[in-house]
């Protein structure tokens, strides 16, 4: 990831550029690495504090682009992500005596957007919308040892663990500079909306509350790496 992220600075900071007019149409494929940051809450529970996520995923793009005769380029680009963006928390850092502690977590996510942009010389501003899928990690416990007082965990002290595949949407804008025939580097802000994300985290102090709801959403900003064939 670190390599690519240096790859596509560089690349975006060189003076060096392709004599040729840019032509966007056609396929490409590509790399990314991306940082996230953003927010998940179970809205089941009233108690609930809104925890902050955040971390960092790479993974691959194909596309297919078409350039018309006003230069403005539509297209349709998948993504496939692999990361964590996440947070582990302690219930203590919102409530003194509280022995809950958990995480919640985005390991990976796919998307499809379609795009429109301007060609204007070498460069293409664009705008995407989509639909996003992304697994999200769920957990939860209860322990003693993490405060000096407590009254929870009166039953027992415990550790679970739940998943769910979620399925929502997102919006972006980015920019593109093409340095020959075959390559293109840029970089893009999206902002993604999971919706809800309901889960049975089992808690044998509260067996009425197992079933979760979690909302979350997270913006990342990316860098791209494409090859034009």
């Amino acid at each position: 990831m670190k390599a690519l992220i240096s790859t596509t600075a560089a690349l975006l900071l060189s003076g060096t550029a392709a004599a040729a007019p840019a032509n966007w149409e056609g396929i490409y494929l590509g790399a990314h690495a991306s940082h996230g940051e953003g927010h998940s809450q179970d809205r089941s529970n009233a108690n609930a504090s809104e925890k902050s996520i955040r971390g960092f995923a790479g993974g691959l793009q194909a596309g297919r682009n078409w350039q018309f005769d006003n230069n403005v380029v539509a297209g349709i680009e998948g993504t496939l992500s692999f990361g964590n963006i996440t947070q582990e928390w302690k219930d203590r850092d919102n409530h003194q005596y509280s022995p809950y502690y958990g995480k919640d977590a985005v390991t990976r996510s796919g998307a499809v957007n379609l795009t429109l942009g301007y060609a204007a010389g070498q460069w293409l501003p664009y705008v995407s919308a989509g639909v996003s899928v992304a697994r999200q990690e769920f957990s939860l416990g209860c322990d003693k040892s993490l405060v000096e007082a407590t009254n929870g965990c009166r039953v027992a002290e415990f550790e679970t663990r739940a998943s769910h595949v979620s399925t929502g949407a997102n919006v972006g804008a980015g920019v593109l500079y093409r340095f020959s025939d075959q390559l293109s580097a840029g970089a893009e802000y999206r902002y993604t909306h999971l919706g809800s994300s309901p889960v049975y985290l089992e808690d044998p102090n509260y067996p009425a509350a197992a079933r979760r709801s979690f909302h979350t959403n997270y913006s990342s900003v990316t860098l791209k790496l494409n090859y034009h064939f």
